[in-house]
């Protein structure tokens, strides 16, 4: 069976590049769909699957010792956000990759602190607050990814988890793609690494207080026309079919 090539565009070149050149053992946070392929262990809560995890391997590595053959012993399937510690000893990797999957999380301050209890260095990776705040990134009718309950972003050397709600669709709290156009991966993605990291969660309880704070973050952007460039799938005739339909019938 031919392996099909896992595509994310929303992983930043430079952090691929540190990816690419790390050599010691990395820990993938929640790479059971989607693993590193220089990943040297695997922690997530899906079961172990060789065949998803050899079809859906990413990125390049210089590892001497060539791409790593994950199997039941380094895959370790858990709760990520359970109160129980990871059953790793401190300090037992090189690096802990956790890429597209704190912003997924009901609670990411507890992986936050097993990723930086278990590691050596942390490498986080997730799309941008910007992102999170743009309409017409996944869907027209909203922004950012439907299914993402936060929105990440590095701010005074620490990750600050802003709870996403439906007020980011309110007027003035978003901006909104140009048809057939995606944001630049260096504004669509965020990342950070570093051999610990802080983390807090932040939630407004007044819509009032919440739609200025959006709207302050958004203003800056408004005029800024470099942020977007042709989305890939723009070429194809398939694209725009799917995009027209979900205009018109509001439909994913």
């Amino acid at each position: 069976m031919s392996r099909r090539t896992y595509s994310n565009p929303w992983i930043p070149s430079a952090a691929a590049e540190l990816l690419r050149r790390e050599t010691g053992t990395i820990l993938d946070v929640g790479g059971g769909a989607a693993p590193f392929i220089g990943a040297t262990h695997i922690l997530d809560a899906q079961p172990f699957d060789p065949v998803r995890l050899e079809n859906n391997r990413w990125g390049q590595t210089d590892r001497s010792g060539g791409v790593v053959r994950w199997t039941a012993a380094n895959y370790t399937q858990a709760d990520l956000c359970a109160a129980e510690c990871w059953p790793f000893a401190d300090k037992a990797f090189d690096l802990a990759l956790c890429s597209h999957t704190l912003e997924d999380l009901r609670d990411p301050l507890p992986v936050v602190r097993e990723l930086c209890r278990v590691s050596r260095r942390v490498l986080v990776i997730c799309p941008s607050r910007l992102l999170e705040q743009t309409r017409g990134i996944e869907h027209p009718s909203y922004s950012g990814f439907y299914h993402h309950p936060w929105m990440v972003s590095a701010e005074n050397g620490e990750l600050v988890f802003r709870r996403k709600t439906a007020a980011v669709e309110l007027r003035g709290c978003h901006l909104t793609c140009p048809l057939g156009r995606t944001l630049r991966v260096e504004w669509g993605a965020m990342w950070v690494c570093a051999e610990t990291l802080r983390a807090r969660e932040y939630m407004e309880w007044d819509l009032g207080r919440e739609c200025q704070e959006l709207q302050r973050f958004v203003a800056p952007y408004r005029e800024r026309r470099d942020l977007f460039t042709w989305d890939s799938d723009a070429r194809r005739i398939k694209f725009w079919i799917w995009r027209l339909r979900q205009m018109a019938l509001r439909v994913p």
